[in-house]
């Protein structure tokens, strides 16, 4: 494929796949993006390989594992070495005319904005203690508005790389009308939340926060679930006026389009109160959708892949060989075939608490590296069967000892080999946003 193929890359924050209809979810909440899934290839089983947001930009941006990019921790002290580029710069230094609609570099990462040309900056940054967020009418205005710019040629001739960042549906969970409660019944019983809350510390410290607010109108676990939907249902609203744009322009069909996720939120599962730790299925699996001229329209494919892929992948699609190492994969052939055919995928955490995870077809092997909040100690292990027990509630770590030393061997061997002899970023760093 020829070089000047124009991308524009759609990141939504905190996003879980099985939140989407496309996903199979049973509400509709993303409409817009299941046609847009229907011109492109869905990948159905993307996992995150680290959470939550600054070691997943930092993953898809770069390719690179973040055992050795370093960065395992959001708003950690560890920045990113300029030895190893971003795909902004790769395509920056091919002649793009690079582009980010975000606000990354204003939560001490200042990486982010390596090689854009021009860096729109869409506001300030998730709070979830204060209650608020950059909404996503202010990032599709100002994304459309350097479209058109551009279209009309007012910013020269060159392909674009374009980078837009959506809060959405990260926490608060405040969708504005016509998308509130648009999926919100009240249930036959009510699971009231405040009690349930009290009971952890993080629970308590969203009592006096966003979601106490919240619980003050509708005591409802399901109301604050589907506050959830409605965001997303909301974000669904803002990528289709991006693509009806494109498509208006009569250069949709032939760009290269990519839709994902730095991870996932947890609506109470494990006790963890909408927010994103854990390394459950609820964070780490993400949506990937990639559209690009005769790639396969409306397929789907199987087995892992990971954010480290998405660059491989598109400077492949480009026919771009950049002078750069990746640990992620092409996912070109996978399409053709169907399957990635990866047998397991490493995800960690070092934010809220430090844990690594094996994750294969059928099992899912968390280990504890720190003491956690939620009383585990150093070197607790929880083993999930995903096939009989998808929703992880019951832990066979005592009951599977054979399963746990096999995931535990392939894990620590895979971990070793990617360390290469280097420290541990996951224990070397302090956690960066310890709950107190």
């Amino acid at each position: 494929m020829r070089k000047s193929v124009n991308v524009v890359f759609i990141a939504l924050d905190t996003l879980r796949a099985d939140h989407m209809s496309c996903y199979g979810y049973g509400f509709e909440t993303t409409p817009k993006i299941d046609g847009f899934a229907d011109d492109a290839v869905l990948f159905e089983d993307c996992i995150a390989p680290a959470i939550p947001t600054h070691p997943g930009y930092t993953t898809m941006f770069t390719g690179v594992n973040p055992l050795k990019h370093g960065v395992v921790c959001h708003a950690g002290s560890h920045s990113l070495s300029r030895e190893i580029p971003l795909l902004s710069q790769i395509l920056y230094n091919q002649g793009y005319a690079t582009v980010a609609v975000d606000n990354l570099t204003a939560t001490r990462a200042p990486w982010f904005q390596r090689g854009y040309e021009y860096y729109v900056f869409s506001g300030g940054a998730t709070v979830i203690s204060g209650g608020y967020k950059v909404t996503g009418e202010v990032t599709t205005k100002k994304a459309l508005t350097f479209l058109r710019l551009w279209k009309e040629g007012q910013l020269g001739s060159k392909p674009l790389f374009m980078f837009i960042h959506y809060w959405d549906p990260h926490a608060p969970y405040f969708p504005p009308p016509p998308f509130r409660e648009t999926f919100y019944k009240p249930p036959k019983t009510v699971t009231p939340l405040k009690p349930w809350m009290k009971k952890t510390i993080w629970g308590r410290k969203l009592l006096k926060g966003w979601v106490g607010k919240i619980l003050e109108e509708h005591n409802d676990k399901t109301f604050v679930d589907r506050l959830y939907d409605d965001e997303i249902l909301y974000t669904d609203h803002q990528v289709s006026q991006i693509l009806d744009y494109l498509k208006e322009s009569e250069i949709y069909d032939d760009m290269i389009i990519v839709i994902t996720a730095d991870h996932g939120e947890l609506l109470c599962e494990h006790d963890i109160f909408y927010d994103h730790h854990g390394l459950y299925e609820g964070d780490i699996h993400v949506p990937l959708i990639i559209k690009a001229p005769n790639l396969g329209q409306g397929t789907r494919v199987k087995g892992f892949v990971s954010h480290e892929d998405i660059p491989p992948t598109i400077l492949k699609i480009l026919n771009i060989k950049p002078e750069t190492c990746f640990d992620g994969i092409s996912l070109v052939d996978a399409i053709q075939e169907g399957d990635s055919g990866r047998n397991f995928v490493v995800s960690v955490e070092n934010t809220r608490m430090t844990k690594r995870a094996i994750r294969t077809e059928r099992w899912k092997l968390i280990q504890t590296l720190r003491p956690d909040v939620y009383g585990n100690p150093a070197g607790h292990l929880e083993l999930y069967d995903l096939k009989k027990d998808p929703e992880e509630k019951e832990n066979l770590a005592d009951s599977e000892e054979t399963v746990v030393q096999d995931l535990m061997l392939r894990l620590e061997n895979w971990y070793r080999t990617k360390l290469g002899g280097r420290p541990d970023p996951l224990m070397t760093q302090p956690l960066s946003l310890p709950i107190r």
